[in-house]
């Protein structure tokens, strides 16, 4: 037997009921309505058929449907469990790129980067333009990497935003008899399509071949037969009205199904979406932040040992240390109170928000207790408003810094457990941060450029009148 092959309706002459298949190779073979053998549908152009060659003509004709069935209904297994992993894995590709920036959630300390975002990428760029070399630092991968995930941030917060398409993509594409009650709907509505083209070309026919009998004589040879086809078309369109109505009759059921699936599980899906987006978006935003705050602070840091930079800061007379702070209340100053746009008042909010982060905390780890009464008072006498806290041990110290880290830490040269700190806090990764102060007797290059190598910024000679002492740790102060 001919094996069945593939086409479609090229053309079809419904009055002298022949027509054209032309296949994907581009063959074409003539057909007759007797080569017909679907009684469901009526040949029509462009209609996809499978037929068999006999003599050089299609034969056995029938049309190709694509039908789903609706598969039983029954438990739908550990939906829960189901749902949370596929949750997850919608934020899946977000959460691998993030792990490249794993080495940064050590960071003990953070800024609110949504708060200072635009600002501090303002501040960067402006140090850039006042000393390009700025970019020529690590400084550089820093602001590379803030950049890569705040662009994350952004679009985990496009993408989570919308969880209707987060239920249809996570829930409804995977629960199989959603996508089968799905699919059927779909096939069915392409059918009754078809079935209303089958119908309109009854129709016509029927019209065509009535108007063809009224003009036959009845007892003309040709009358029977043009009954005979106007009977089978007639009964053609009976059939495919019939079967358009119990496509839609169906159809209704199956959005009814459709619906019933949706309105049983959307609640549930939202609930632990929310609670899970929003465990993500803490995750990705305390990273984010530790990122800003490590920018911030080697962004000043560096900035610090720019002689354009101090040059710039001196001669538009920006008063305090270096910083975000500073910069920000500089570019206040130069604004029209009369005229401020809502992103200028969002930049006056942030001098608060600002101002809360620099109360500074000092450590001193010392050897004496009349040291420690004697440092206090020096740091007392600058700012009333600096934390300070003294120790004679190396674990009092370290509970100092795990409770809450200081801006400086001050270390005696003599302290017996001098390098078991300063290893700690290199471990830690605080060296970077914190800044380290060498308490000396007596200060010189050579021992500052020894002291460098171990993280330390700067020393403070304590034989020195006191009046100097102040005022030397007045200066670490403004200059860090």
């Amino acid at each position: 037997m001919a094996e069945p092959l593939s086409g479609t309706i090229l053309f079809y002459d419904e009055i002298g009921e022949e027509g054209v298949i032309i296949t994907s190779a581009e063959d074409e073979y003539p057909f007759t309505l007797s080569g017909w053998k679907d009684t469901d549908h009526l040949p029509c152009s462009e209609l996809e058929v499978t037929f068999i060659v006999a003599e050089a003509k299609a034969s056995q004709i029938t049309v190709c449907t694509v039908q789903k069935s609706i598969p039983p209904k029954g438990e739908f297994d550990d939906i829960a469990l189901t749902t949370q992993a596929a949750i997850k894995d919608y934020f899946k590709k977000t959460n691998e790129q993030l792990k490249k920036f794993s080495e940064y959630e050590s960071i003990p300390k953070e800024i609110d980067f949504l708060k200072l975002r635009r600002f501090l990428m303002t501040t960067y760029n402006n140090l850039i333009d006042i000393d390009f070399k700025l970019k020529e630092s690590n400084l550089s991968t820093l602001h590379r990497d803030l950049m890569v995930l705040s662009s994350l941030y952004d679009s985990f917060k496009q993408k989570s935003k919308y969880i209707k398409r987060a239920f249809h993509d996570l829930f409804l594409n995977r629960h199989e008899e959603f996508t089968a009650a799905q699919n059927k709907l779909e096939a069915n509505k392409l059918s009754i399509s078809k079935h209303n083209t089958n119908i309109d070309s009854a129709e016509n026919a029927i019209e065509k071949l009535e108007h063809i009998a009224n003009k036959t004589p009845t007892t003309s040879e040709n009358y029977p037969v043009i009954q005979l086809k106007l009977s089978r078309v007639k009964a053609i369109a009976v059939d495919e009205i019939h079967l358009k109505r119990t496509l839609e009759e169906e159809n209704l059921k199956l959005i009814q199904f459709i619906d019933m699936i949706i309105n049983e599980n959307e609640e549930s899906f939202t609930l632990k979406y929310v609670v899970e987006a929003k465990n993500f978006d803490q995750k990705i935003t305390q990273l984010l932040n530790k990122v800003a705050y490590q920018f911030d602070m080697f962004l000043w840091k560096t900035a610090r040992n720019s002689e354009s930079v101090k040059n710039f800061f001196q001669q538009s007379n920006i008063k305090g240390k270096l910083s975000t702070l500073s910069y920000l209340k500089y570019y206040l100053q130069s604004l029209n109170n009369d005229n401020l746009t809502s992103e200028n008042r969002s930049l006056i909010e942030l001098v608060p928000y600002l101002e809360s982060l620099h109360r500074r905390g000092v450590l001193y780890l010392c050897t004496e207790t009349e040291d420690g009464l004697k440092f206090k008072s020096a740091v007392t006498s600058i700012d009333k408003n600096i934390d300070i806290s003294t120790s004679l041990t190396y674990d009092k110290a370290m509970e100092v810094i795990r409770t809450h880290i200081p801006d400086f830490i001050f270390i005696d040269s003599q302290a017996p457990e001098l390098k078991k700190l300063l290893t700690t806090l290199k471990i830690l990764q605080l060296a970077d941060i914190i800044h380290i102060v060498l308490v000396v007797e007596s200060g010189s290059d050579d021992l500052l450029e020894r002291a460098k190598k171990l993280h330390v910024d700067t020393l403070l000679p304590t034989r020195v009148p006191p009046r100097t002492y102040v005022q030397n740790i007045s200066d670490i102060f403004e200059k860090y």
